[in-house]
């Protein structure tokens, strides 16, 4: 008698770090190329190319010594590195995979996505363009992979996950404003140690944050809360994190943390200018807990903010 199928169970998996994504993340910080790394555990640099990029399955386990050997990983990193390889592992793909023990029902094509909502947080490093011309191609791809590493952790720490990287700008989403205002300041004091160690990296990174409904896809997500928050990331200076006020509203107190209204900003997309918050550490802003006036107005509008800055022509770097 067949064992029967277990009916809508969700692949768990996608809130794990991917194997594929631990091997190239340790494979750029010790310098390795592929193809001497694969001669390490004697496999093909073809073979390597496609476990990094996740199209094909974590190897067997003798390959999987062979490479935590070569690269030189011990305690947590390589606990969670053969942690991985058995989570996508051959085996667990093929019961995750379509007609698998736990295959997701197939969507009703009819049916549109469910909305939710999230908490987005976006961060890039400033300065990124400029240091890639400067130190070249391969230093900035180290640099933009090491920022993955810590967005994932931070990710993971606070109880989100790192959604995706698009060259050096992180998208992580999170249920919860107070845990992703926290994972912020994590991740800048994470960037500024890193930085600190290696004279000449680009100083620090700029952060966005908003909460509102979005629609999850293949891809990612699709909402207005993404886009505020990519715009709020392309205003932050180095080590700044701005936020919208629904994370206010919904986050008034965060500990160790001062919201400090920073004016009106007409956001690139946007009809309506919106107040811009900055998410300063408490013990270095002099100033009072923001105010709900200076959140959303009261009879005279016109006085709340008095400067209004266009914000619509503003680049990422």
């Amino acid at each position: 008698m067949p064992f029967p199928k277990l009916p809508n169970v969700p692949d768990w998996r996608q809130f794990t770090p991917r194997f594929s994504d631990l091997l190239r993340d340790h494979r750029t910080l010790q310098g390795l190329s592929v193809e001497t790394l694969a001669a390490a555990a004697e496999i093909s640099p073809e073979a390597l190319s496609e476990i990094e990029a996740g199209t094909r399955a974590a190897p067997p386990k003798k390959v999987v010594r062979a490479l935590a050997t070569a690269l030189k990983l011990a305690g947590d990193d390589k606990e969670d590195f053969f942690d991985a390889a058995e989570l996508h592992s051959p085996h667990m793909d093929a019961l995750f995979a379509p007609g698998g023990l736990f295959a997701a029902p197939k969507p009703d094509a009819q049916v549109a996505p469910p909305a939710a909502i999230f908490v987005f947080l976006i961060a890039d490093i400033r300065g990124y363009t400029s240091y890639t011309e400067r130190a070249g191609d391969e230093a900035a791809a180290q640099l933009s992979q090491r920022l993955a590493t810590m967005a994932r952790e931070v990710a993971q720490q606070w109880h989100g996950r790192l959604v995706e990287m698009r060259g050096d700008e992180a998208l992580c989403a999170f249920a919860s404003a107070r845990q992703a205002v926290q994972a912020a300041g994590d991740l800048h004091e994470r960037y500024a140690k890193y930085a600190a160690s290696q004279p000449g990296l680009p100083s620090g990174v700029g952060v966005g944050l908003d909460v509102g409904e979005a629609v999850q896809v293949d891809d990612g997500y699709r909402g207005a809360a993404l886009n505020r928050a990519a715009r709020l990331c392309s205003l932050a200076a180095p080590g700044e994190t701005l936020v919208s006020p629904g994370i206010v509203y919904v986050a008034p107190h965060v500990k160790g943390v001062r919201f400090v209204a920073r004016g009106q900003e007409y956001l690139k997309g946007f009809p309506e200018p919106m107040t811009v918050l900055l998410a300063a550490p408490a013990e270095a802003v002099d100033a009072e807990p923001v105010d709900e006036s200076d959140l959303y107005g009261d009879t005279e509008p016109d006085m709340r903010v008095p400067t209004i800055h266009d914000a619509t022509t503003h680049d990422d770097e």
